[in-house]
């Protein structure tokens, strides 16, 4: 196993390449682009133990990755782009 820092430090890159993705209203979602780093962060919290809080976080991360193609208008993607950079804040 990792140091538990660096793998919280990759997860919260990765989140972090997400929020700048789909937060600039102007560009397309890089959709594809998005699911992977989603699903590199999920893959990334394999790599160490877990507290009850990141557990809780990892679920919130793979419930907003099902609402990405619910995505529809400007504030929703605002809206989900928030959510995603509070787990991210919250690691």
């Amino acid at each position: 196993m990792r140091d538990k820092q660096f793998v919280i430090d990759s997860i919260k890159m990765d989140l972090h390449r997400v929020v700048n993705a789909t937060g600039d209203i102007t560009k397309e979602i890089p959709t594809q682009s998005v699911i992977e780093f989603m699903q590199h962060a999920d893959k990334d919290f394999d790599k160490t133990e877990l507290t009850e809080r990141e557990i809780k976080l990892r679920e919130q991360l793979k419930q907003l990755l099902v609402k990405l193609a619910e995505i529809k208008d400007p504030h929703t993607r605002l809206k989900w782009t928030e959510d995603v950079m509070t787990v991210r804040c919250r690691l």
